[in-house]
């Protein structure tokens, strides 16, 4: 499985109602430290929770109306704010324990 794909099948498992860091997601798929690749799979990646999907410490890193929508689509969700951050002690996604990937 593509580097890519690995990023987005974390992506889309992100549940209803929960965030994950950039950097989680990265982490997750197998590559700690490398946030940026995340970003990266959400470009193309069509049909994918990309609102779930936030910056450290729960900040929205989009600016602008994608900014916006990004705050509109997760409170529809439930997902509720502190200032202008996530309330990540109560929406912070908590991945299961994952087996080892086999490519």
């Amino acid at each position: 499985m593509s580097t890519l794909a690995r990023l987005r099948r974390v992506i889309a498992s992100v549940p209803r109602g929960k965030v994950a860091t950039y950097g989680q997601v990265a982490a997750v798929a197998g590559f700690p430290g490398a946030a940026r690749l995340t970003v990266r799979a959400l470009y193309g990646g069509s049909g994918l929770p990309w609102h779930r999907v936030v910056a450290a410490g729960g900040r929205i890193a989009l600016t602008g109306e994608d900014g916006q929508e990004q705050r509109l689509r997760l409170r529809m969700e439930g997902v509720t704010f502190r200032g202008v951050r996530v309330r990540m002690d109560l929406h912070g996604w908590a991945p299961r324990a994952r087996r080892k990937h086999q490519d």
